[in-house]
């Protein structure tokens, strides 16, 4: 993923959407595959979390205030 959001494929990887149209307010800083490999979270500085393919949303701190930037996300 790029800092605006869009997310390039290579070899056998799958495009399941870019956040790019979204305008992120911040730019991305994480994306992590889901566990079936058929999705993916986007995730910005500023908390906003971005879903694609089969990657479930469970909310999103975009728009909320945080005492530091997101640096990075992982899966659970």
């Amino acid at each position: 993923a790029s800092a605006d959001g869009g997310v390039f494929t290579f070899n056998g990887a799958h495009f399941y959407g870019s956040a790019a149209p979204y305008h992120p307010a911040a730019p991305v800083v994480g994306m992590v595959a889901t566990p079936t490999g058929h999705g993916y979270w986007v995730v910005g500085a500023d908390g906003g979390v971005f879903s694609f393919g089969d990657a479930q949303s469970y909310g999103s701190m975009g728009g909320q205030p945080l005492n530091k930037p997101v640096v990075a996300m992982s899966e659970t």
